[in-house]
């Protein structure tokens, strides 16, 4: 957890790093967000992009009929919307589109008169970010939506970066007395890369001390391409599991039916597979791994989030990621029930992934940061895992035949590039480079390849290289044996 007091950086908790994706904390810098240490910024751009592949930019533009500023590169497009709560509406790879748009209100904006529990909630779509727990108990509890203030109120927007590496810009909610909570976030995007940074800054604002998790959460469309008035029947989100979860099974339903057909485990139980089902229904994980992802299969795209999990500290709900399937049904919010009727009009077809951090207990004027990675990229389903290179959807594999060996995997990239194979001893000594394909995150990386083996390899991985040849990560690694 990290806590700041009039803007210098406090760090509370000494952390180490977490297993699989730590994404972008090994520096020497001691720059910190969501509890984790980072490169500074100029450090981060240089890492991350070619100025000659993908210059980034930001323009004012329209998008469906609301003032939006569009934060581009080329290959990823996303667009912010101050006047409707600051959201990111819309986020595209290439010419294909990830999140829910609420066709009814599109172009409006709303005032609180038609925003507020009595008159309904103005779902305008795209993504957000709410304090958590919700409920209705007490004090320590955020009542949920509508809530005008911190989800459809006019937001400020300031473009805080604007260079052909990186353009960056932050969003500011008006102070809320209720909660005690003013959010910032600042979007970042970078050259030669699908990767967004969303920086998520919780103020407080009150003369109290309040204590909070920021609930970030986008709703991802859902609805049929070739038939919009029906379901997809192919969207999925994958969620790595907590090899030592305090639930069960590794998850747990805090709404719903229990034998909901929507979640299933899957690997052994160490997946939990949610296949989106237009039926009301969610739930939460103390997922560990740092990623999830969701995979729209109609157009073979999907969206890694990636987030630092904090082993030990106390989470709202309990849990780092949730899911809710948006669709009819009942459900108990404790001191009343809520109906979601079984029409796509008042009831639209979205999932919502979400990402919650731990709680923050805040002193007036402190402030509390917790970063995500938005990793757009095309793929198909399933997604089974993520490295800083890409998404993998069927994993490496390597086959001996004699003086050969056939590769094989399934990925998303995150970059464009090439694909090398790269040939080592037992010892670790480099034997050879292959290059295996041009890549790009708007096509699917489809590797089946026969390709020399040196005579003394033991091992092949495959690297990612962007268009300057710097390597920007791996997307599988083999140990060669023998066809038996």
């Amino acid at each position: 957890m990290v806590i700041v007091r009039g803007r210098k950086w406090l760090s509370t908790l000494r952390l180490g790093m977490t297993s699989l994706l730590v994404w972008g904390s090994a520096a020497p810098d001691r720059s910190v967000h969501g509890g984790a240490v980072t490169r500074p910024a100029v450090a981060m751009r240089t890492a991350m992009a070619s100025p000659h592949a993908g210059a980034a930019r930001i323009e004012k533009t329209r998008y469906r009929g609301w003032d939006a500023y569009r934060l581009t590169n080329g290959i990823i497009s996303l667009y912010l919307t101050p006047q409707i709560g600051g959201r990111a509406i819309q986020l595209q790879l290439g010419d294909q589109e990830f999140f829910f748009v609420n066709p009814d209100l599109a172009g409006k904006v709303l005032p609180e008169s038609e925003n507020n529990p009595k008159s309904g909630w103005a779902n305008y779509g795209g993504d957000k970010v709410w304090p958590a727990p919700e409920g209705w108990t007490n004090d320590d509890e955020w009542p949920s939506i509508p809530y005008y203030v911190l989800d459809g109120s006019p937001f400020q927007l300031a473009i805080v970066e604007d260079d052909s590496r990186e353009v960056a810009a932050r969003v500011t909610s008006p102070p809320d007395p209720r909660t005690g909570v003013q959010f910032e976030r600042t979007f970042h995007v970078y050259a030669g890369v699908t990767r967004i940074t969303v920086d998520q800054v919780m103020r407080n604002i009150s003369r109290r001390r309040i204590r909070w998790g920021i609930w970030h959460l986008i709703q991802n469309d859902a609805a049929d391409i070739h038939d919009p008035s029906k379901p997809n029947p192919e969207l999925y989100m994958y969620v790595p599991l907590n090899p030592h979860s305090r639930f069960p099974r590794g998850y747990y339903h805090p709404y719903g039916d229990v034998r909901h057909p929507s979640y299933e485990l899957i690997d052994g139980g160490r997946m939990l597979r949610i296949h989106y089902l237009y039926r009301v229904g969610k739930v939460a994980a103390d997922s560990s791994a740092g990623w999830f992802a969701v995979v729209n299969g109609q157009k073979h795209i999907g969206l890694v989030e990636t987030f630092r999990y904090f082993s030990g500290l106390e989470y709202p709900d309990d849990a780092s990621v949730e899911e809710w399937n948006n669709g009819p049904g009942t459900i108990s919010r404790g001191p009343f029930d809520q109906i979601l009727p079984d029409d796509p009009r008042q009831t639209p077809y979205f999932m919502e992934s979400e990402v919650l951090s731990p709680f923050a207990t805040l002193d007036p004027g402190e402030e509390y940061k917790f970063t995500v990675h938005w990793w757009p990229t095309r793929v198909p389903n399933p997604i089974v895992g993520a490295t800083w290179a890409g998404a993998i959807s069927q994993p490496l594999t390597a086959e001996v035949e004699g003086s050969q060996v056939i590769l094989k995997g399934v990925f998303g990239v995150f970059t464009p590039g090439t694909a090398e194979a790269t040939f080592y001893t037992r010892q670790g000594e480099e034997l050879n480079r292959v290059m295996l394909a041009r890549v790009d995150p708007r096509e699917v990386f489809r590797l089946d390849q026969a390709v020399p083996r040196p005579a003394a390899a033991f091992r092949v991985n495959i690297v990612l290289r962007d268009e300057e040849g710097e390597n920007c990560g791996y997307l599988g690694n083999v140990i060669l044996r023998p066809r038996p």
